[in-house]
């Protein structure tokens, strides 16, 4: 056979292939072999994964070497460029940036096997480069600034939420071993992501991208006002997709500064007694996947003297976190992430915003919407209204509207009572208004399920106690039936629906419920009111299991009759 007949990467078996991978590793620790780290990143394209596997660690090997030594440093201003040792550290650098470009191609693929180890190097190589920055700075006693290499890491991350095949064990690991334990990557994740989306929403609207001289007052509305969602692209979709897995799986997020104890990479410095410059902020906070910060320090946040490092202080990581969410809710949505955004605002988004106002006009545009999406929308308005002064004139109209047969059959049923019982909880509500929304509850019982029932009555019971003055509509016997009743249901204005010229006649019909525990209940609006008030979590939880449940296990003191005498004559006649 010809020796010049050379068998292609592809074909190498696992065993051959390693012994060269081996051999070439250990040629690169000679620098005039370098040109073998061609071969080794040749043999890292191959399609077979344990050759893939080898080789990707034997590179991450060599390249943390070469780090470590300062052989991939970024060549200084002052350092000549057409000198052999800058070329050859450029050179390198080439190399490194092509390691690093596989390795993010491997996380676009649908093999766990390599998927999960390119995404370990990536992020080992991240940390390695940092920490060789900063050694470089103790030896050049030079102040330690905590650097971050952003430009890598922002890249992984456009990667990650980019691909269809960021699921599963990546996902899994990503978040619980990396994103939700160390504080710097979780800023910078929410940080990158905001920029991803950006970028990719304005690709889709066709924007072209902001020039450097905007100022920072435009970048700021922008961020606060977003423009009207684009239709929704296969790209925009996966991309929301996987950022609000992410983000949702985000728990870790600190609420005061002495709980940021846990990085990646270099641990910030103390604070400084000069201050920090702009030049030494940029490289402290890392590079944008652009390679430039944007202004995301506004004027507050800047570091005077003896300020603590941005990545100690609260401020900047709600500043990443309120631009990612911020983000995440321009994408075209979907009703059912839509609504799972919702359901975790007032919990995981508000409390960490730098300012929750930025979230108005999202919640009350929900609010509008009518239905489950009304519903959950509910509590993100309230806490802007009680917290942040939101002005919403209309909210118990728009309460009182959501009132229907509809709700008491949503599987947010509960979570619906819960708020109905605090926005209605304060004593100087007008009486016409709550006797509106008992009466509309006591009207809507007669239609609804026992589960419901069991949650109206003592809702109305606890209601009556709050406000003595709608007492009148349980001792009011001029309305007895629908007919004669001048409650008007379908009035959508709480104050004209003429309720307190009405009666609660609906609660003598309950009593006379098919079922018992429904009956028994209604019972008690004919005793005298000493029962202080009911806690409504002891009935929000039911539901047709729970009382088949109770029925079944239930002790019966005289057993129930199972058979009968079949009589000799017929009793009856046709």
């Amino acid at each position: 056979m010809s020796q010049k007949r050379k068998r292609s990467n592809d074909q190498l078996d696992a065993k051959e292939a390693k012994h060269r991978i081996r051999t070439l590793e250990a040629t690169l620790n000679d620098k005039s072999q370098l040109n073998n780290l061609v071969d080794l990143l040749q043999i890292a394209q191959s399609t077979q994964p344990k050759i893939v596997h080898a080789a990707i660690h034997a590179l991450h090997r060599v390249f943390t070497h070469y780090l470590v030594q300062g052989d991939l440093r970024p060549l200084s201003k002052s350092e000549d460029k057409s000198s052999n040792v800058a070329k050859v550290i450029l050179w390198l650098r080439d190399q490194y940036h092509d390691f690093q470009a596989r390795l993010r191609d491997l996380l676009d693929q649908d093999e766990p096997g390599l998927q999960l180890p390119a995404m370990s190097i990536l992020l080992h190589l991240i940390k390695t480069e940092s920490e060789a920055h900063t050694q470089r700075q103790v030896s050049k006693k030079q102040a330690v600034t905590g650097y971050f290499a952003n430009q890598y890491y922002g890249l992984l991350v456009s990667t990650l939420l980019q691909s269809p095949h960021f699921i599963g064990p990546l996902q899994k690991e990503f978040v619980e071993k990396y994103v939700n334990v160390y504080d710097d990557l979780r800023h910078y994740f929410y940080k990158d992501a905001a920029e991803v989306i950006d970028k990719a929403l304005k690709q889709a609207t066709g924007v072209k991208e902001e020039k450097d001289q905007d100022t920072k007052q435009q970048k700021k509305k922008q961020r606060a006002t977003p423009a009207k969602r684009p239709s929704s692209t296969p790209k925009l979709h996966q991309l929301l997709v996987n950022t609000f897995a992410v983000t949702e799986a985000i728990v870790s997020m600190p609420t005061e500064s002495a709980e940021l104890d846990d990085f990646w990479t270099v641990h910030p410095s103390k604070p400084s007694e000069d201050g920090v410059d702009d030049d030494t902020l940029d490289d402290l906070l890392g590079d944008g996947l652009s390679g430039n910060e944007d202004d995301e320090m506004d004027d507050k946040a800047k570091p005077s003297q003896k300020t603590l490092p941005p990545l100690l202080q609260m401020a900047v990581h709600k500043r990443s976190f309120t631009h990612c969410w911020l983000a995440l809710l321009r994408l075209p949505m979907t009703e059912d992430y839509y609504r799972q955004c919702l359901l975790v605002m007032h919990k995981r988004i508000l409390p960490h915003m730098t300012d929750p106002r930025l979230m108005m006009d999202f919640l009350t545009d929900a609010y509008n919407v009518g239905g489950a999406v009304s519903l959950l929308a509910l509590n993100g308005v309230f806490t802007l209204m009680n917290e942040h002064n939101l002005d919403y004139p209309d909210f118990y109209h728009k309460l009182y509207t959501l009132l229907d047969r509809n709700v008491l059959h949503m599987k947010y049923r509960s979570r619906f009572f819960r708020l109905l019982d605090l926005f209605l909880s304060s004593t100087y509500l007008s009486a016409n208004l709550i006797a509106a929304f008992i009466k509309r509850l006591a009207r809507l019982s007669l239609t609804a399920p026992p589960a419901a029932c069991v949650i109206i009555i003592p809702m109305i019971y606890n209601l009556l106690k709050r406000h003595p003055t709608c007492m009148k509509l349980i001792h009011r016997a001029d309305a007895t039936v629908e007919q004669d009743d001048p409650f008007n249901f379908d009035e959508p204005n709480p104050y004209e629906c003429h309720a307190m010229e009405s009666s609660l006649w609906e609660l003598q019909t309950l009593s006379e419920h098919y079922y018992a525990n429904v009956s028994t209940l209604a019972k008690i609006f004919t005793e005298q009111f000493l029962k202080p008030k009911y806690n409504l979590e002891d009935f929000l939880d039911h539901t047709y299991s729970t009382f088949f449940k109770t029925e079944i296990e239930r002790r019966h003191k005289k057993a129930p009759a199972l058979s009968f005498e079949k009589p000799a004559t017929c009793v009856w006649e046709l």
